[in-house]
């Protein structure tokens, strides 16, 4: 089967990697991550479900954003989407999960390790992001069937942190990227490759709806365009709705199904809890 004009491939990875910065829901399926060591001691902090409509196709898939505690101080973000009926068929049962493992340290959300992977027209590709804080080196690893990961990239850790769309998420839902006010524009750095990319948080007022938020990703996962999503949030800051329009493409909404469970309290509890984390990152290597 060709490849439907309906899904390109372009038009994929933006959308999902729109989720994962701001929960906003994708056309494909989600794969499950491998269990980490010490799995027994996992806790699901939130688990935040959404119903996707994508052009003319209501209710095209289902996806959801969820936060565990690891135990030992340690965190990881995913996001996971599965499409339903003729969506499935159309994106080549594309299968993909997005990830990051993180620390709580000085205020605000570390990542350890962030990554992609995804399954589509019977292929499989997987990219690992390593935050090397001891080296001071951010390194991408890519999978090679036969080779398994081999290192393709690094760069350098400076003073001024890199965030992937899951950490920065979490992190602006915190208050770890400056206390949220209508009129305000956030900026932070995103993963550099293959250049340099901004991540730019706009946020406007508060109405019936909720606060509207619009948040534009440059570069990186959109083949050199632009992209734009709008979010709002509730009174605790987790995403209701949201949506972004794909070029040659067209409309891509999601709406949060009320079996979500966000997180117990407000950020204020949560932040408290993270800030028992035993998980230390040298702070040498942070520009302290």
């Amino acid at each position: 089967m060709k490849h439907s004009s309906y899904f390109p491939p372009s038009s994929c990875r933006k959308t999902l990697a729109l989720l994962a910065l701001l929960a906003v829901v994708v056309l494909q399926a989600g794969l499950p991550v491998p269990a980490a060591a010490g799995a027994a001691q996992e806790q699901v902090l939130e688990d935040l479900q959404f119903r996707v409509d994508a052009w003319i196709l209501t209710g095209a898939a289902r996806a959801g954003v969820i936060l565990k505690s690891l135990g030992d101080g340690r965190y990881r973000a995913e996001v996971a989407a599965e499409a339903q009926g003729l969506a499935k068929a159309l994106s080549g049962q594309r299968r993909d999960n997005f990830s990051t493992e993180m620390v709580y340290q000085n205020g605000r959300l570390l990542p350890l390790v962030y990554r992609e992977e995804s399954r589509r027209w019977g292929k499989h590709s997987l990219k690992e992001y390593r935050f090397d804080y001891d080296q001071g080196r951010l390194e991408l690893w890519q999978h090679h069937e036969g080779k398994g990961l081999l290192r393709k990239w690094e760069t350098a850790l400076t003073k001024e942190p890199i965030y992937d769309p899951l950490t920065a998420f979490y992190n602006f839902r915190l208050g770890a990227l400056g206390q949220p006010k209508a009129g305000q524009t956030l900026r932070v750095r995103g993963i550099p490759y293959p250049r340099p990319e901004e991540i730019v948080i706009q946020i406007g007022q508060v109405d019936p709806e909720g606060r509207k938020v619009m948040v534009s990703l440059i570069n990186r996962v959109f083949d050199d365009e632009a992209g734009v999503v709008f979010v709002f949030f509730d009174e605790k800051w987790a995403p209701s709705h949201g949506w972004t329009r794909i070029l040659s493409f067209g409309k891509v909404a999601g709406k949060i199904l009320p079996e979500s469970r966000p997180l117990a309290g407000s950020l204020l509890e949560m932040l408290s809890a993270l800030k028992s984390s035993r998980f230390r990152v040298p702070s040498s290597k942070l520009g302290e």
